[in-house]
């Protein structure tokens, strides 16, 4: 394997902060313009619309609890079907062509009609355009949960003749095993030195756990997150910027990987009791009166579901060095919050609320 797998974290261009208009991301950088509308549109899909789906069917929520906002304290083994999944990469130029290795990009798997007939016969797409596969068409926000539905990863990126971005494929599969982005990591931070096993299987196994940590998964991650986790230490390798989307049936969680050191992750929470009380003193101190652009419904005992961001980052024991106290590094947490807010619905053009749920897990 190259050094170009290894992770090679580099500066954050900017964070995904769906209450932030367009005009403050720069209209001269349509990379960020795209990543934010399709923030937004993941953020509405795959935690808004679910949400309301639990509760259309008479389902109570799954929300989490202040002591497991920490993706590796959140492990979960059961999958939730209102939950609405994601898994999306979105590069700023093309795909790096020797990445073609390891995403399965075919002519089979273009975004066409013919293709969408073919992969999903079932999908009504009888009013598909063209142009809609691109990111800034009107039409685009109405293709794209349609084809999230389906098996594997999409892929947006430049499209061909400078039209812009365009979601070029689906059914995108993401082809590397698993012990090699293992050993690639271990040997990157200084867990292990050649080979994976030179220090046994439960070492191994210990070190998978965090090499799902690291990417803000928990231990048992697998499926759209361990591709996920993937597909951002391979693009790593490049230089180019790009975000890789992913929300699963367990944790109700979207995530989003970049090129930056920070891991960004919405969630829905529901505060009560004293919380409840330091968020309302929050958002006062925030300048918000008025929550109804926040709250996803009101209840009758005055508690609200909110949406929540996480800005995480790697602590000292994820970090590339000498590693005098492997064993003991490993049991050690390698992400802590750095930054946590509570943001309005999507579409909603209000500030973000500076709101720290659990105090435990703050960056010093």
């Amino acid at each position: 394997m190259t050094d170009t797998s290894n992770i090679i974290p580099m500066p954050n261009a900017a964070p995904s902060d769906p209450s932030k208009t367009s005009d403050q991301w720069g209209q001269s950088d349509p990379y960020l313009l795209n990543r934010q509308k399709l923030t937004s549109q993941l953020l509405r899909h795959s935690l808004v619309d679910s949400f309301h789906r639990f509760n259309s069917d008479g389902k109570p929520y799954p929300f989490i609890t202040s002591d497991k906002v920490l993706p590796a304290l959140s492990q979960t083994w059961v999958e939730h079907r209102h939950q609405s999944t994601v898994l999306m990469f979105l590069i700023d130029g093309t795909l790096p062509r020797p990445l073609n290795k390891h995403f399965r990009l075919r002519s089979s798997n273009r975004v066409t009609w013919r293709n969408i007939q073919r992969l999903a016969p079932d999908l009504d797409l009888t009013d598909f355009k063209a142009a809609h596969c691109q990111l800034d068409d009107p039409g685009f926000g109405q293709l794209l949960p349609r084809l999230l539905a389906l098996d594997y990863a999409l892929l947006a990126q430049q499209g061909e003749d400078d039209s812009g971005m365009v979601l070029s494929h689906m059914h995108v599969k993401l082809e590397r095993l698993t012990d090699t982005a293992i050993k690639d990591l271990g040997r990157h931070l200084g867990y292990i030195e050649r080979r994976l096993f030179e220090r046994g299987e439960d070492y191994v196994e210990a070190l998978e756990g965090k090499f799902f940590e690291y990417f803000g998964f928990s231990a048992n991650a697998a499926g759209r997150k361990s591709a996920a986790a993937m597909a951002a230490q391979l693009l790593s390798g490049h230089s180019q910027r790009f975000a890789v989307f992913v929300a699963g049936q367990e944790d109700c969680r979207l995530t989003i990987l970049d090129e930056g050191a920070m891991i960004t992750q919405y969630l829905l929470i529901r505060p009560t009791g004293l919380d409840l009380e330091r968020f309302y003193l929050a958002a006062t101190a925030a300048g918000v009166q008025n929550l109804d652009h926040y709250a996803l419904t009101k209840s009758d005992d005055g508690a609200f579901p909110l949406i929540y961001r996480l800005q995480l980052e790697r602590t000292k024991a994820a970090q590339p060095g000498g590693r005098r106290h492997r064993d003991r590094d490993l049991l050690k947490p390698w992400l802590q919050i750095r930054d946590a807010a509570v943001l309005p619905r999507p579409g909603q053009k209000s500030p973000a609320i500076p709101y720290y749920w659990t105090e435990d897990t703050i960056a010093e």
